[in-house]
């Protein structure tokens, strides 16, 4: 494909496609996403997208559209890493805050240096610490953007702050630059944000302040729990004074547990006690520590990767892992005959009796087998790591491989269990389970992409999801590479929305079966951003800004045709859960993206091969604009946006071809959009003629 300048006779033709592992060669060459095209204005509004769904794109063409996902831990979220600051969030963060200590030196750095490095192990409140920060050098809630924590020392060099700006990045990836490189970084951060009236609070993960950075850095510890819990209730509530718990409250080491013990103590629902013992998995610890039986143990391992399974499904499930588990006890051993008359186990009194961990629940008619709190699949995931050996984990561990071909709502259980399992034993998860899952069958791919959607609800475990996404994108083979295309439309979209956006554009360039699914993975990214927090418009800025890159700097024809595919794909897709056009829904709630959303119109109207398409898809969003409310102004708008981009001679060629597709009515299902708004879109901008 040309360039807007260029000749409308200059449009490629079709081409045959490659065989594709010739393609694969082909593509190895073309360019990666680099620093660059993340733009600093991106940051600005970043896809600031928080879910306790993750939606998973289901792998191949054959499930076309089709979504599952699952409720997160608790209340937890998945959030995004680069994006601004929700007034709102800055308000519950500051609502019941006790400072830390080390909280004065950190303000008067960042007043003094404007730049602040929290320094101290993961979990300990340092996201709330450095949001209380940023709220001391009184700049508006709106002012306030969190950046990505993978850019590194010469990615901040390059960072345009603007004027008046608060800046947080948590969980910074730090690298292993050269001490003097990072002093010398840190000094010119202090003054471009001086310069700019600016400040950066940075978080990060580590056990010790380290000399090279000085001043910059702060040690930083948990708040301390009484005083964070008093925060909450006042000193005066009741349960404060029952023995042993304010000794027991002293001992937490989490903020988040401080906060969830006080929650909960406000409802009333239970007694202090039990809601430390709950928290701290003294439960769970003590009945581990009581040396279970072999079966009472495999049905409650199973429970943590088969978790709120119909009955009749799990105790399937159990007996297929009881199997494994003996076969694997009988290698290297004759095979033992069991008499026919044997009796038979009553299986189901394990969890109908009262069990400290299991319940049943009906709430959804069908009794289900669940943990009594959630927080005991975690603790369950934890003790099994400390006490058993190959004896448990092999079996698990092959069992676990096979639930991946298991029901759809199996696959996701074993997901959100291995994703608990990360946080203990993140090689354990990579080498067993998402490596041979990434280039196996289709559900095994869409397994370990829905494996890598969970782990991005933890701090901790999001980034090792990225970093093993990020390696099969290369290298590695087109079912890893099709699987790290799914990965990056579900969990790592909402955590890291602008890198997300950048490897399926680098992914929809490939070979053509990872081509395919990088496509609709795109358009899928698009969809929930859209239903999730309605800033799919800054995702599409994003890929504008690719798309008029790679144009402008030439492509080979098969490139521009995927290229352009990929652009389609997301602009005729329908929202979600209806067949509303996605692109009508964000024209008319988000008048703001009608700019950005005619410049990619106008790249796939400009090419022959996709104009037919690109029309079609332009007439069925028209005709969803039909008796809206501001409708001809975003008709108006996109329309300038589309002349804009064309050059003359194209233009005229594609207003006739709008002008008569939306015109015909023979042999169409749908009726043609009203004239007034075809005709706000032709004579949209002063410089064009109207063809």
């Amino acid at each position: 494909m040309t360039t807007p300048e260029s000749s409308p006779n200059d449009d490629p033709q079709p081409e045959a496609p490659a065989e594709p592992e010739r393609e694969e060669q082909q593509q190895n060459g073309s360019s990666e996403p680099s620093a660059e095209h993340t733009d600093n204005d991106f940051d600005e509004g970043a896809l600031g997208q928080t879910a306790t769904v993750i939606n998973n794109f289901f792998a191949e063409v054959q499930a076309h559209k089709a979504t599952f996902g699952m409720a997160g831990t608790g209340t937890r979220t998945a959030r995004s890493t680069s994006r601004p600051l929700d007034e709102k969030e800055i308000a519950h963060a500051l609502k019941h805050f006790a400072k830390p200590r080390g909280f004065d030196r950190a303000v008067v750095t960042l007043r003094e240096q404007r730049v602040v490095v929290l320094v101290g192990n993961e979990g300990i409140g340092k996201w709330t610490s450095g949001v209380a920060l940023l709220a001391q050098v009184k700049l508006p809630a709106d002012k306030v953007v969190v950046l990505s924590p993978k850019r590194d020392l010469e990615e901040l060099l390059a960072t345009s702050f603007k004027k008046s700006r608060a800046y947080f990045i948590h969980d910074w990836i730090e690298g292993k630059a050269d001490k003097s490189l990072r002093r010398f970084t840190f000094d010119t951060l202090s003054a471009k944000l001086a310069q700019a009236e600016a400040y950066l609070v940075i978080t990060l993960n580590r056990a010790e302040v380290r000399s090279e950075l000085g001043s910059f850095e702060v040690g930083w510890e948990p708040p301390d729990s009484l005083k964070l819990l008093d925060a909450h209730l006042g000193t005066a509530h009741p349960a404060l004074s029952e023995a042993g718990i304010r000794e027991h409250i002293a001992e937490l080491r989490s903020p988040r547990q401080v906060v969830e013990l006080a929650e909960q103590m406000l409802s009333g629902a239970q007694p202090a006690q039990e809601i430390l013992d709950d928290l701290d998995g003294s439960i769970v610890t003590q009945w581990f520590g009581s040396e279970p039986k072999r079966s009472e143990v495999l049905v409650v391992a199973a429970l943590a990767f088969a978790y709120g399974m119909p009955e009749r499904v799990f105790e399937r499930l159990v007996v297929r892992l009881t199997s494994i588990a003996d076969e694997i006890e009988r290698q290297g051993a004759e095979r033992e005959r069991r008499p026919i008359e044997e009796d038979l186990p009553q299986s189901r009194k394990l969890w109908n009796s009262r069990h400290p961990l299991i319940d049943i629940s009906a709430e959804a008619g069908e009794p289900r087998v669940v943990f009594c709190s959630h927080r005991h699949r975690e603790h369950v995931i934890v003790q099994l790591c400390l006490h058993y050996g190959y004896k448990v984990w092999e079996p698990l561990r092959e069992w676990i491989r096979e639930l991946a071909t298991e029901l759809p709502e199996v696959q996701v259980q074993v997901a959100a269990g291995l994703a608990l399992l990360a946080r203990t034993r993140p090689q354990e998860v990579k080498e067993s389970f998402l490596e041979p899952w990434a280039g196996g069958l289709v559900q095994e791919r869409l397994t370990a992409a829905s494996t890598l959607s969970m782990m991005c609800i933890d701090d901790a475990t999001a980034e090792i999801a990225f970093d093993t996404a990020l390696g099969w994108v290369e290298n590695a083979g087109q079912p890893q590479a099709m699987t790290a295309a799914l990965a990056f439309a579900g969990g790592l979209s909402i955590r890291y929305p602008a890198e997300a956006v950048d490897w399926l554009w680098y992914l929809s360039l490939r070979g053509i079966r990872v081509s395919i699914v990088a496509q609709r993975a795109l358009a899928l990214l698009f969809q929930t951003a859209a239903e999730r927090d309605g800033e799919a418009p800054t995702g599409l800025r994003l890929l504008a800004m690719h798309l008029q890159r790679d144009l402008h700097e030439g492509m080979e024809p098969l490139l521009t045709r995927r290229a352009l595919e990929a652009v389609l794909g997301v602009l005729e897709s329908d929202r979600l859960e209806s067949e509303e056009p996605l692109m009508a829904w964000l024209l008319l709630s988000q008048p703001s993206s009608a700019g950005t959303i005619g410049v990619l119109w106008a790249w796939t109207l400009h090419n022959a091969h996709h104009r037919a398409e690109a029309i079609r898809a332009l007439c069925r969003t028209l005709r969803a604009l039909d008796g809206q409310e501001g409708a001809m102004v975003v008709a108006d708008t996109l329309g300038q946006a589309v002349w804009a981009t064309l050059p003359d001679a194209v233009a005229v060629l594609v207003k006739r071809a709008i002008d008569r597709a939306c015109s015909e009515n023979h042999a169409r299902r749908d009726c043609p959009p009203a004239m007034e708004i075809v005709l706000a879109l032709l004579n949209a901008g002063a410089r064009r003629n109207n063809s």
